[in-house]
C-alpha cells in the first residue's frame, strides 16, 4: 500500500516555526525555583493564546471560545545555549473553519511564538516557516492593501534581502520546473502586485540554494512527506523583523490562493545574515 503524505490530504492543521539565536535571561532558574515553574513553549503559547481571546484549553460543558481562531495541537523549541541558529519555537494548530473570511491564523500564532519567546529571554531572528492549509485561505486582497501601508513606515534607507521558497506535494500542481516560466512567473507577479510596491519580489532559477536562517529538520517533517521544493524567490524590504517575516508568508499565501492552489504549501522565508546579536 502507498504512502499518502500530508499534501495529498484534506489535513487542516498548520504549523508555524521560528529559527534564530536565542539567549534565555540569566534570571529564569532562579525564579523558576522561587516559584516552581516549569515553562517552555507549550505552556507560554497556551497562556498567550488565551490572553488574546485567540484560542483556549478551557473546558466547561463541552462549549468552546466563542470565535476561536485555532485549536492547539503542539509546540516545542530548541533553547539550546550555544550561540547558533535553532529552531526556538514552534506550533502546531488546527485552524477554525467555521469563521466567515478569517485569513490563517500566521500572525497570530507568529505573535504568540514571540511573546513566549521574548517572555524568558531575548532572540534574534533568522527565518520562519509555515505549512499552511490553503483550502482554509480566503480572498486576502484587500487586508493585504492595508498591510502595505503599513510596512511602508519605514526607514526609507533600511534594506533587506529575503528568500522565500515554496514546496509542495506533485497534485498541487505548482511544478517550477519549467523555469522561471509559466507557474513560476505567474506566483511571482500575483505576489509582487499584493505587495503594493512595498516590497520587491523576483523569481530565482536555483530553488534550495538559500536556507541559511534555517534550522532543519522543520517542525512538520511528517506532514511534509512527499512534498520538494518547486519555486525560490528573492525579495527586498526595508527591514527585517518577525512581523516582516508574517506579512511575506500572508503574501504568497494569497499569490497562491489566487492560482486555485488549495493543496497544502510549505513557505519558508530566511532573513538576511546580519549580526548574530539578540533583536527581540
Amino acid at each position: 500500500m502507498t504512502a499518502v503524505s500530508y499534501a495529498e490530504l484534506d489535513d487542516p492543521s498548520m504549523i508555524l516555526g521560528l529559527h534564530g539565536i536565542f539567549d534565555r535571561h540569566p534570571w529564569i532558574d532562579r525564579v523558576n525555583a522561587e516559584y516552581d515553574l516549569d515553562e517552555d513553549v507549550f505552556s507560554l503559547a497556551v497562556k498567550r493564546a488565551t490572553a488574546y481571546g485567540w484560542s483556549s484549553t478551557h473546558l466547561s460543558s463541552g462549549s468552546e471560545l466563542g470565535g476561536q481562531r485555532w485549536g492547539h495541537n503542539d509546540a516545542g523549541g530548541d533553547w539550546t545555549q550555544d550561540g547558533r541558529v535553532r529552531q526556538i519555537a514552534w506550533l502546531q494548530l488546527s485552524p477554525a473553519e467555521d469563521l466567515n473570511e478569517q485569513r490563517l491564523p500566521v500572525l497570530p500564532a507568529a505573535t504568540v511564538l514571540g511573546d513566549a519567546l521574548r517572555r524568558v529571554g531575548r532572540f534574534h531572528l533568522t527565518g520562519l516557516h509555515a505549512l499552511v492549509p490553503l483550502r482554509l485561505a480566503p480572498d486576502s486582497g484587500f487586508d493585504l492593501v492595508s498591510a502595505a501601508d503599513w510596512f511602508a513606515l519605514a526607514d526609507p534607507d533600511g534594506s533587506a534581502e529575503l528568500t522565500v521558497t515554496l514546496s509542495a506535494g506533485d497534485t498541487a500542481g505548482l511544478d517550477g520546473r519549467a523555469g522561471l516560466d509559466g507557474r513560476v512567473q505567474e506566483v511571482c507577479d500575483l505576489a509582487r502586485e499584493r505587495t503594493h510596491g512595498r516590497m520587491t519580489i523576483e523569481a530565482i532559477s536555483a530553488p534550495g540554494s538559500r536556507h541559511e536562517g534555517l534550522s532543519l529538520p522543520l517542525a512538520g517533517e511528517l506532514q511534509t512527506i512527499g512534498m520538494r521544493e518547486v519555486m525560490a524567490f528573492r525579495c527586498g524590504a526595508r527591514e527585517w523583523s518577525l512581523d516582516v517575516a508574517t506579512w511575506t508568508i500572508e503574501i504568497f499565501i494569497d499569490a497562491l490562493r489566487a492560482t486555485g492552489t488549495v493543496n497544502p504549501v510549505l513557505l519558508t522565508v530566511s532573513g538576511p545574515a546580519g549580526p548574530a546579536g539578540p533583536q527581540a
